[in-house]
Formats: C-alpha cells, sequence, structure tokens
C-alpha cells in the first residue's frame, strides 16, 4: 500500500479537501491520536509526519488561528485566493 504524504488531500472529516500539510495543528493531533487503531492508521501516521515536520522547521501553530487566518482558509476552500 503506498504511502501518504503530506500533500494527501483528506477525503473525510472536519478537513475535507483540505492538504495534510494545511491542516490545523490541533486536528493532525487529534488524527494522530485518534485513528492510529482504525482503518484510517495510514492517516494518522500521515499526521504525524507532518507534525515531525513541524516540529522539526519549529513552525508549529498556535492552536486558535487568527481571525485573518481563518477567513483565508475559508476562502481558499471556496476556490479564491486571498
Amino acid at each position: 500500500m503506498a504511502r501518504i504524504t503530506r500533500n494527501a488531500t483528506l477525503t473525510f472529516g472536519k478537513h475535507k479537501g483540505t492538504k495534510i500539510s494545511m491542516c490545523p495543528t490541533s486536528y493532525l493531533r487529534w488524527m494522530g491520536e485518534t485513528l492510529m487503531d482504525s482503518d484510517l492508521h495510514r492517516w494518522a501516521q500521515a499526521a504525524r509526519d507532518e507534525l515531525d515536520v513541524r516540529q522539526r522547521e519549529g513552525a508549529l501553530e498556535t492552536e486558535h488561528k487568527s481571525l485573518e487566518q481563518q477567513a483565508d482558509d475559508l476562502l481558499r476552500k471556496a476556490g479564491f485566493k486571498p
């Protein structure tokens, strides 16, 4: 089975349609903890891998995004470039 990378687009859940690399840290943590013992364990591992990348890059985001970032995310999901 092929490995899921950080460029894979989620096919389920709250952030369906979002690349793993664009998901909030809190969601990646949830995936990594909750999905490991399920049929979606490959997604859990991909989430953990992304968290490792962010840790190495020193880029772990805060749990709460700014209102401006939330608006940008919403516009991107709707197909606009903020």
